[in-house]
């Protein structure tokens, strides 16, 4: 059986693909060239092919990379074989309406959340930019989303989705980094039934989550309600969490 990675020059230009991200949209032969410690001749070669295949596109005015609309067809293509994205979609538009928070959809992927689908309340857009989170990626141990993925899994699972605690980013002073912590803080999560983001991920911002499982208690995803502190207070988790745990069980009814 061939071993992954074998097809090195392949290897390469996956490593090149996963250059591009939300934080480095756009980038130049050299600058990956140094990321990736790679000869900027081949770089360029690499560039170039995806390119010429509408996977890449250049800036014309910088001479730098950015991902191209071939990239786009594949979402589609991609969200086209989720099944559940027609369910899935209008029970969180109107449990966001319901809420007046934001919600959102995610899945696990590898070490991190990664989100399909997210409801704006109306008037949103006043207080805070709209924005499409569809690919976006968090971590599990710090998103209310994250733990509610975790909190249906078997324990002995979790710190495979995590990195190691040397790697854990403290984005605010509530983050949880140490193992014991996260894991105790999952259990509790079990034991409730939804888990909570306590302005672990954002400053001022607090998130409850529940996972979303099918009729066959298999775990497709989860999903969350989130807003600023003022609006999701220690109070109101408590209602949210029966919001979020109602269209859960809609969600799969439908599945």
């Amino acid at each position: 059986m061939q071993e992954v990675g074998k097809v090195k020059s392949l290897q390469k230009a996956l490593d090149i693909l996963d250059c591009f991200t939300p934080k480095t949209p756009e980038l130049g032969v050299s600058e990956i060239a140094r990321m990736l410690n790679l000869n900027k001749s081949n770089v360029h070669n690499i560039l170039s092919t995806f390119e010429m295949g509408g996977y890449l596109r250049k800036n014309p005015r910088s001479e730098k990379y950015m991902l191209g609309n071939k990239m786009i067809e594949f979402s589609y293509t991609i969200m086209s074989s989720y099944k559940y994205t027609n369910m899935v979609l209008p029970i969180i538009e109107e449990l966001s309406s319901d809420l007046n928070t934001v919600v959102y959809f995610g899945i696990p992927h590898g070490k991190s959340v990664l989100y399909l689908f997210s409801a704006y309340p109306i008037g949103y857009a006043k207080n805070l930019p709209y924005r499409s989170i569809l690919g976006e990626k968090a971590p599990f141990y710090c998103t209310a989303i994250g733990k509610a993925l975790l909190q249906a899994m078997p324990e002995d699972e979790i710190l495979s989705h995590l990195p190691p605690e040397s790697e854990r980013e403290a984005f605010t002073p509530n983050t949880l980094i140490k193992d014991k912590d996260i894991i105790d803080n999952i259990a509790t999560a079990k034991q409730r039934g939804y888990a909570i983001d306590n302005i672990e991920h954002e400053p001022n911002v607090r998130c409850v989550g529940v996972p979303v499982l099918d009729r066959n208690m298999t775990l497709v995803g989860a999903i969350s309600a989130s807003g600023p502190t003022t609006l999701v207070t220690t109070e109101a988790v408590e209602k949210i969490s029966t919001k979020l745990l109602s269209a859960a069980f809609e969600i799969r009814s439908r599945l």
